[in-house]
């Protein structure tokens, strides 16, 4: 019985892509660290770095002194700083950020001047996706040579990370030789591609080819048929 195990030419071309990596980075803390003045950010993370495409954040958390705490207020490397709302329990109002790292520190000051300083990176991400546009050619024979009659259609894989793909669009039209993959966010993404036969025999997974922020030229034909099990 004839099998379908691998796929005719490969993904030649991979038109445009964005490939700006929304990546995180360690914050640091800043300021004097006195024991007798304690301060945490709770929301809206606890981690030390955060990505969001909104505009802006506000920030909240709890700080706390046996002196009492004065006040807490905080300072975008970005640009602009202001005092929150409340002491022991604090909110600040919504601080605006820039498109890339935004840098807040937190400052808490007791009544005896001691302060405590944390700081929360928070990457805003421009909101805006991206394509990318696959072609190949068509098999027309399988592996022993016999000729591919019942060609049904195109799987095509892909993920951010390479070999890993957590997406799939089944293409049921075995004439469509070029696709444009809508909505990919910034960052690196990979592809891979099969096809299949009316009898629901797959093809192995052609070579993987990755989108990058710069245009890519195209990728090397390499041509595969099918071939016997």
């Amino acid at each position: 019985m004839m099998s379908f195990r691998s796929v005719a030419q490969r993904v030649l071309t991979l038109t445009l892509a964005l490939s700006v990596s929304a990546c995180l980075m360690d914050s640091a803390i800043d300021g004097s660290e006195n024991a007798a003045v304690s301060l945490t950010i709770t929301s809206p993370s606890s981690a030390s770095a955060m990505d969001t495409s909104d505009p802006a954040v506000s920030l909240a958390g709890n700080a706390g002194s046996d002196m009492g705490v004065f006040k807490v207020s905080w300072a975008n490397d970005r640009g602009g700083e202001g005092v929150a709302n409340g002491t022991d329990s604090w909110q600040t109002a919504s601080i605006a950020l820039e498109l890339g790292e935004n840098k807040i520190t937190v400052t808490a000051e007791d009544t005896a001047g001691a302060t405590t300083s944390r700081s929360i990176v928070v990457n805003r991400e421009s909101g805006q996706t991206g394509s990318a546009t696959l072609s190949w050619t068509a098999p027309t024979a399988r592996t022993d040579g016999s000729p591919l009659t019942n060609l049904a259609g195109y799987k095509v894989f892909y993920g951010r990370l390479s070999g890993i793909y957590d997406y799939q669009i089944d293409i049921n039209n075995p004439g469509i030789s070029t696709y444009v993959v809508e909505n990919l966010v910034s960052g690196d993404w990979y592809f891979a591609l099969t096809a299949y036969d009316s009898e629901g025999l797959e093809s192995e997974r052609s070579n993987e080819v990755q989108s990058t922020s710069r245009p890519t030229p195209g990728f090397p034909r390499r041509n595969s048929k099918y071939r016997d099990c």
